[in-house]
């Protein structure tokens, strides 16, 4: 009985097709899809773009993307509130729901809202839209750069333009590799700690090598300190006290718990992975058996990359005659379910146009180091990260900066997978018909929360119009819901004719 009013009753059925223009670089927000509490059914959309024309052949690949995210309302009442507790507990939210005011309401049109196709309400002559939509927008956003990074800096709920695309592959990603590599995997034990030391004393004799000829001791019978020990080093000798740590050793138990620990730690960082938003709360709840809010998690319903052919054109008239241009133009079309849920959501669906993501000037792995005796059997017991420095990803780094330790990856991981396209480096680069052939975005050589984000306006040079909007775009959406909305009675017009011959008699 109490699931009565959340049975499907009938089909909702909600249409639009609309074109617009993006520059490229940017998670252009293009469409939006309302669904309502209980609603499930299919989402159909088709997504077209079109490149203004670059003249001459584009010899590196353009990236057209389509993602559609879905925004449960628990997620955009946590946008609207992020300072309120319990945000994004669904009782809460039932509260509000129960209280009779709108938990969303209206708010004047925005750049968001146009660029979706919301058409507004006229109200005392100003355009107004629902709030919601905004901070669905914002929270796709942010889902999808935490996706990319978990500490990636995130959008506030006071957004109102289009923010920049996120980068398709990160060099961490590249690499298969990590920032700050995990001590508790690959069977670590761990021996740090504050441990008592029985005795300090000085090496008198030759028998260690390095050992005390520039350090000095004292007795307890010092001055004011008559229960201490002292030791004294002379800052340039590179020697070092005769301190020792007594050691029972290791047990076997410990290298078992080592490993038990490393399985724990995967799958920790794995929850961490899977939901970048409350990763960090579902892992500490893991810990003490207790379990997190599901229904506040946006997440994406699909993504596509697709590479913009490149085939070339003639001009047919005019003073470009029997000149030729590359002719770019691609389409994603798609159809995904929606899940039911108690309180509905948002599906917000982004475009992008990205130029060629690439490492600048990788080194080759092999044809720029010395060429020698590989240690195979060293390699198969060599499990520990391996740092990697700035002058294996940039033949073109600093002097300074050649050493800096970029991040780590799995020993010999750098052979696993070179790639490298574009002019060589003989070739001069800075004449104009060199640069419209490529259209390249050089990635950071790290992983900062600033930089799994394109930079706020990049290059468009290739292009004829470098500051214009160079995507022209049509996207058809169709959401078919089975909705627990009761439809009324369709009106029949009045027909006079019945009152006037009195048909009925009833007069």
């Amino acid at each position: 009985m109490l699931s009565k009013y959340m049975k499907p009753r009938a089909i909702r059925r909600e249409g639009q097709t609309i074109a617009g223009r993006f520059r490229g670089g940017k998670l252009a927000p293009i469409m939006a899809a309302a669904v309502r509490e209980s609603e499930s059914g299919t989402l159909t959309q088709s997504v077209t773009c079109e490149l203004d024309p670059i003249a001459g052949r584009m010899i590196t690949p353009i990236t057209m993307e389509v993602t559609a995210v879905f925004v449960p309302a628990l997620a955009i009442n946590e946008v609207k509130n992020p300072s309120e507790d319990y945000a994004g507990v669904s009782e809460v939210f039932r509260e509000k729901l129960l209280s009779g005011a709108p938990v969303f309401g209206l708010e004047n049109e925005n750049e968001i809202t146009k660029r979706l196709g919301v058409e507004p309400r006229s109200i005392g002559g100003v355009k107004k839209v629902n709030e919601a939509v905004r901070f669905a927008h914002i929270a796709a956003v942010n889902h999808l750069r935490q996706k990319k990074y978990v500490k990636a800096s995130l959008l506030n709920n006071t957004a109102m333009e289009v923010t920049p695309a996120i980068i398709g592959k990160t060099v961490l990603d590249r690499l298969n590799a990590v920032l700050d590599p995990e001590d508790r995997v690959n069977g670590a034990v761990i021996l740090e700690g504050r441990m008592n030391v029985r005795n300090i004393r000085r090496e008198t004799s030759d028998t260690v090598t390095g050992a005390g000829t520039q350090w000095e001791s004292h007795d307890g019978n010092v001055t004011n300190q008559p229960n201490s020990a002292n030791l004294h080093a002379f800052p340039n000798s590179s020697d070092f006290p005769y301190v020792r740590l007594p050691d029972s050793g290791l047990s076997l138990s410990d290298f078992y718990q080592a490993e038990r620990m490393d399985e724990l730690t995967r799958q920790m960082r794995k929850m961490v992975d899977d939901d970048p938003q409350h990763g960090e709360e579902m892992v500490q709840r893991f810990a003490h058996g207790l379990s997190i809010e599901g229904g506040n998690q946006p997440f994406v319903l699909y993504q596509k990359e697709v590479v913009f052919g490149q085939s070339l054109q003639r001009a047919m008239d005019g003073a470009n005659l029997d000149k030729t241009q590359t002719n770019t133009s691609q389409t994603i079309e798609y159809v995904v379910p929606i899940p039911q849920t108690e309180f509905g959501g948002i599906v917000i669906t982004f475009a992008s146009v990205k130029p060629d993501e690439t490492l600048g000037s990788q080194p080759h792995p092999i044809l720029s180091d010395n060429w020698g005796a590989r240690n195979y059997v060293a390699d198969e017991l060599a499990v520990d990260p391996v740092p990697v420095t700035v002058r294996e990803l940039n033949a073109d780094c600093d002097q300074a900066d050649e050493n800096t330790v970029v991040c780590y990856n799995g020993n010999n991981h750098l052979l696993k997978q070179y790639v490298n396209y574009g002019f060589n480096r003989h070739l001069d680069t800075s004449t104009v018909e060199n640069k419209t052939a490529i259209w390249q975005l050089e990635i950071p050589l790290s992983v900062t929360p600033e930089t799994v984000t394109y930079p706020s306006d990049i290059s468009h040079y290739p292009f004829a119009d470098q500051t214009a909007e160079i995507c022209t775009y049509n996207v058809t959406s169709m959401l078919r819901a089975n909705t627990p909305i009761i439809f009324g009675p369709t009106p029949v017009e009045e027909l006079a004719e019945i009152e006037t011959a009195n048909i009925f008699e009833d007069q």
